[in-house]
């Protein structure tokens, strides 16, 4: 189901982040969902692809402009995600049109690449595990079922808008909540947590604005928190069924 359309974007801005996590809404009501996981999964599908092209799609390509919101200026980063059937995925941050730092999965292995320092290091372990379970949310026929071993599906209300909230959770990590619009079928929200160098942060992400692209409503502006530090994505270009060679989700050679 197409929850991966703008879990592309939220998850692109994670893995560059650090593979990290999020602080939740405010207190809210919480109650029964009216309505089944897998009609919620329908609902989605028909906000997000209407046409069936997504669904059908054999890669894609998004570049974003990502600004960082600093003290006294904000900086500028290109953002360029590449995803191809069955599971290969790539993310590059570009400085000035210069490669900055990148992910590469080639559907195996995965690889954290900073290019400044000519330094590729291979994910093992929990982290390779966990963008294995982050990258099935990008697959077209990808159900939240299929993605996480425990799915809780309930309905919330927050400052009087209603929400329905999935809290998906795998052995060992640290569960991810996602808010959908209750009438417009679209994700609001989405928050978790991750250890990264013994720290745990907090991480957040709230889809600003949707707009259609290549026949795809996706989020084109999302703005994403990672503790005290904010980053504003925005969607400049998005292509389906590009032709990419698989050489392009192995890393590059120093």
């Amino acid at each position: 189901m197409e929850m991966k359309i703008w879990m592309k974007s939220v998850l692109g801005a994670l893995l560059v982040l650090g593979l990290c996590g999020c602080s939740l809404f405010r207190e809210y009501e919480e109650y029964e969902s009216d309505i089944t996981l897998d009609q919620l999964q329908a609902l989605m599908s028909r906000s997000s692809d209407p046409t069936g092209l997504y669904h059908h799609a054999h890669s894609y390509v998004q570049k974003q402009i990502s600004r960082v919101i600093g003290i006294f200026w904000d900086d500028e980063y290109v953002v360029e995600v590449k995803f191809k059937r069955p599971n290969s995925w790539r993310t590059i941050t570009y400085e000035d049109n210069q490669p900055m730092n990148g992910v590469f999965y080639n559907g195996q292995q995965a690889w954290l690449v900073d290019y400044h320092s000519k330094i590729k290091k291979e994910l093992t372990g929990k982290p390779l595990e966990r963008i294995r379970n982050m990258l099935k949310l990008l697959q077209p026929d990808s159900t939240f079922s299929s993605t996480f071993e425990k799915v809780r599906l309930s309905q919330v209300r927050i400052d009087g808008v209603e929400y329905y909230k999935v809290v998906g959770s795998n052995p060992d990590q640290e569960p991810i909540t996602i808010y959908v619009g209750k009438y417009s079928g679209l994700p609001k929200r989405l928050v978790t947590r991750e250890k990264i160098a013994g720290m745990t942060v907090d991480y957040q992400s709230v889809m600003d604005s949707y707009a259609m692209y290549d026949h795809v409503v996706i989020a084109n502006q999302s703005t994403v928190t990672v503790d005290a530090s904010t980053q504003i994505f925005r969607v400049v270009q998005y292509r389906l069924n590009v032709d990419i060679d698989d050489s392009e989700f192995l890393p590059p050679s120093f």
